[in-house]
């Protein structure tokens, strides 16, 4: 047998099917790579990893970062060399379906994770969009519980360094007209500081939630030289790599 099969074999005994989903995404990330594809992980999945939750019935979205899906690229890498079900965008492989996307949708690239799996390094789609986007949903149009469960979720493993949340970043995207949730973000990361302070997952020198820096001005937009910015955070360590893996 190759170590294709011998990857495929591995996914097969892992019960867990999120952990499954992002060991697939490391072999699949490594088969493409060889093609020249960079692939990001989008979705769910890249929730569930910053989020350190999982999905009843875990699935796969891909995207291209660098390079270009093309049909016969697909089919090579799907049905020659790791034997999915299916055919073009859509597959099934060791039980977790697959789904390839035209467009990632990313604003700052940069700002991708890796993820590092037993079969490759997974790039995971950008923590801050994610929570921009949970941000978004939760309040926009109308009040959405499960999307405000999921900002919380995420904003609680920002503050406690489960991964390295960039604050700036996050708060420049909630404050794009495609958002405009800015002061939904100063609220909730508020509410999330609290509860963090109020399990003991946080230590706080000062004893209260600290202020975000004002929001840089939009393009175009003369800056104040007269206003001077709240501190922000003070630097933590990073976390161990027994946290999350996420770098």
């Amino acid at each position: 047998m190759g170590r294709i099969d011998d990857a495929l074999l591995s996914l097969e005994s892992i019960e867990d099917g999120t952990e499954r989903a992002l060991q697939l995404a490391g072999l699949l990330s490594t088969l493409f790579k060889i093609r020249g594809v960079v692939v990001i992980v989008t979705g769910q999945l890249a929730f569930d990893s910053y989020a350190n939750t999982t999905s009843a019935q875990p699935e796969l979205e891909l995207a291209a970062l660098a390079g270009k899906w093309t049909l016969r690229v697909l089919q090579e890498v799907m049905a020659g060399q790791v034997h999915a079900e299916g055919s073009i965008y859509h597959w099934k492989v060791a039980g977790i379906p697959v789904r390839f996307l035209h467009d990632a949708a990313l604003t700052q690239r940069e700002l991708c994770r890796d993820y590092t799996t037993d079969h490759g390094v997974v790039k995971l789609f950008p923590v801050e969009e994610l929570t921009a986007q949970r941000i978004l949903a939760a309040v926009h149009p109308a009040p959405d519980p499960l999307a405000r469960e999921e900002a919380r979720l995420l904003l609680i493993n920002g503050l406690t360094n489960a991964f390295k949340m960039d604050w700036t970043a996050l708060q420049t995207l909630c404050h794009q007209p495609d958002y405009r949730v800015g002061e939904e973000l100063a609220q909730m990361r508020a509410e999330a500081k609290q509860e963090a302070d109020e399990l003991g997952l946080m230590a706080d020198d000062i004893g209260q939630s600290q202020t975000l820096p004002p929001p840089p001005p939009l393009s175009g937009e003369p800056s104040s030289e007269s206003e001077s910015p709240e501190p922000s955070e003070p630097p933590v360590p990073p976390p161990s790599p027994e946290t999350m893996g996420i770098t």
